[in-house]
């Protein structure tokens, strides 16, 4: 039936034609025996209309409705709405009923139309769930399973247990280091038999008095100090090897720190308390030599030779200062002075043509050696009185 019939049945007719400006609109086309028009109406729903369709009259002749396509929306609709058939009690099988081989027979999927289910879906019923929620209708949720009270008494058994092993962890941690399961009386036994010990050392295992040199693991390493040592000892060698190729001593040198090492080398005073090596400290020495002081303690030294200072430019100024002579004529045993050159050497002789043989130190690198100069050259200062 369709829905122009139903409206005819129900005694409704359709709404009256709309106008515009342009005049009235077309008509929908109706079926016959439709006719009428009434203004403003409203089509109610499907449903409702099916409520309030009368009882058809005693004899009055009911229209055949006109059955479904198959494959639309009503005949989807009509299938779900029939009532399920009950499949009956199951067939029963014996030994001899012949078996017929299983098979999985594939059925056309149906799209569900607008509807509602009757049927609840098991609780396993996956496909039956996704049915209901495309309809609109979710399907029942399966039910859920109480915990059991067996389960909670486990539960409060298990934080019961953790509570008390991290107590125990706590009182572990807590506990003294030196806690004993002795009683105290064997505690305070062992503690006075270890008071009453000695500790006694070999005198002669921890004796260094003997001991050169730094030992780390039964390796030898050499201190600072001998690598100083023995650095000034190949200085030494060397310069010995220097003087004994200059011929010095053949000449007539008798310096006796020839060969120790000189400012420049890291040496220092000689006992005459001027530099090693130098003019001023050989010049000293030959004063002494000349006094009769060749050794410890010496008459003359930096002290009552040149107080005032140990540089050699300082050496007349010094003489001056203690009254002692003078001269511009050169004598054999006096000081020749070299105004201006900051030297001073020993006179060894005057020659016969007025020249001077002159020894000295340091005129070279720091080595012997003699000259002969003219007498003009020099200041002449006399040996300190005796």
């Amino acid at each position: 039936m369709t829905d122009y019939e139903t409206l005819a049945a129900l005694g409704f007719t359709e709404p009256a034609a709309k106008t515009s400006e342009a005049g009235p609109l077309p008509q929908q086309s109706r079926p016959e025996g439709v006719s009428g028009a009434r203004e403003n109406v409203e089509f109610p729903s499907r449903r409702s209309l099916r409520n309030a369709a009368p009882a058809p009259a005693a004899g009055a002749a009911v229209p055949t409705p006109t059955p479904a396509q198959p494959g639309s929306r009503r005949a989807a609709r009509e299938a779900l709405s029939s009532p399920v058939q009950s499949p009956g009690p199951a067939p029963t099988f014996t030994e001899s009923t012949p078996r017929i081989p299983a098979f999985t027979a594939t059925m056309p999927q149906v799209a569900a139309p607008f509807g509602t289910f009757d049927a609840t879906p098991a609780s396993g019923d996956t496909a039956g769930r996704e049915r209901g929620r495309r309809s609109g209708r979710s399907a029942a949720a399966p039910a859920v399973a109480r915990p059991s009270s067996t389960h909670g008494t486990r539960k409060r058994l298990s934080v019961a247990g953790t509570m008390v092993l991290v107590g125990g962890l706590f009182v572990s941690l807590t506990l003294p280091a030196y806690a004993s399961t002795e009683t105290p009386d064997v505690i305070a036994d062992v503690a006075a038999k270890a008071d009453g010990q000695v500790l006694a050392l070999d005198k002669a295992a921890v004796d260094t008095a003997s001991v050169t040199s730094d030992t780390r693991d039964g390796y030898d390493s050499t201190s600072a100090s001998d690598l100083k040592r023995l650095y000034r000892d190949a200085l030494r060698q060397r310069n010995i090897q220097m003087y004994l190729a200059s011929g010095a001593k053949e000449l007539g040198d008798d310096y006796p720190w020839a060969t120790e090492l000189s400012r420049s080398q890291g040496g220092g005073l000689s006992p005459l308390r001027y530099y090693v090596r130098e003019c001023v400290d050989f010049v000293a020495w030959r004063l002494n030599r000349d006094a009769g002081s060749t050794h410890a303690p010496f008459k003359w030294d930096w002290s009552s030779l040149t107080p005032g200072g140990g540089s050699a430019h300082s050496w007349k100024s010094q003489w001056d200062k203690h009254g002692w002579p003078t001269s511009t004529t050169p004598a054999a045993g006096w000081v020749a002075w070299f105004p201006g050159a900051n030297h001073v050497a020993y006179v060894n002789s005057v020659l016969p043509d007025g020249s001077v043989l002159i020894e000295e130190y340091n005129w070279g690198p720091e080595i012997y050696g003699q000259r002969i100069i003219p007498a003009s050259s020099a200041i002449y200062l006399s040996p300190p009185p005796a």
